[in-house]
């Protein structure tokens, strides 16, 4: 029995010995690791990231200075042939504002704060009516 085995371990560790040889498909087949990649320069690579930091940050101010313009455009007053109109705003805190529209011949004060619009309140009609009305009752 250990004869047998003696002949089983021979024969496992000197198989692979044996059906190995020095040819042309073996050298194909041989496994050879890879170079390792060259290191990156660290200079290049933090050029490279303030460079992209600073297009970014260049990046950022264009947008944020057109959307100050596009807003300001919206705003102006334009001609006052058309139904609705900004007469004027004041600035109650940071936060909360009256502004004076104008609606179709009546002014509106409308009221806003952190949380949006708080109030919409009708202002009375101009008094031009009423003294026009005045002045005809007198004058008859």
């Amino acid at each position: 029995m250990s004869r047998s085995l003696l002949i089983v371990s021979v024969f496992l560790f000197a198989a692979p010995c044996l059906t190995a040889a020095d040819t042309p498909t073996d050298s194909v087949l041989k496994y050879t690791p890879p170079t390792a990649p060259v290191a990156p320069n660290p200079a290049n690579l933090l050029l490279r990231l303030i460079g992209l930091t600073a297009a970014l940050l260049v990046l950022c101010g264009v947008v944020i200075w057109l959307a100050k313009r596009g807003n300001r455009l919206t705003n102006t007053k334009g001609n006052s042939a058309g139904r609705l109109r900004h007469e004027g705003t004041l600035a109650l805190d940071r936060r909360s504002a009256v502004h004076l529209i104008w609606v179709d011949g009546q002014t509106v004060a409308v009221t806003t704060d952190a949380t949006g619009l708080r109030s919409i309140v009708v202002l009375s009609e101009p008094f031009d009516k009423a003294l026009d009305e005045a002045e005809q009752r007198e004058a008859a």
